[in-house]
């Protein structure tokens, strides 16, 4: 699994609604920015082509969204951890 941290710029005309729709995408959740005009995602997907797939495809597609950016990504499989010896 890929979890991946970013944030997008959203116009202001319809900012409210381009959170909406970012938050009804599939694995895609978000939080409030100290900013003005940007928004935090969190983007979780079964790998990384496929979060990179939602920052490139879905999420510009949202109407308002200016553009999105990842800023912090994990791909550490929880399967590995409880299989590695303590």
């Amino acid at each position: 699994m890929a979890i991946v941290g970013a944030f997008a710029r959203i116009e202001a005309d319809g900012f409210d609604q381009a959170v909406a729709d970012l938050g009804g995408l599939e694995g895609v959740s978000t939080f409030a920015l100290d900013e003005p005009g940007k928004i935090g995602l969190l983007i979780e997907a079964a790998s990384l082509d496929d979060a990179h797939g939602v920052i490139t495809r879905q999420i510009p597609a949202v109407v308002g969204v200016l553009g999105a950016w990842p800023v912090y990504a994990n791909t550490e499989d929880e399967s590995d951890q409880e299989s590695s010896p303590a």
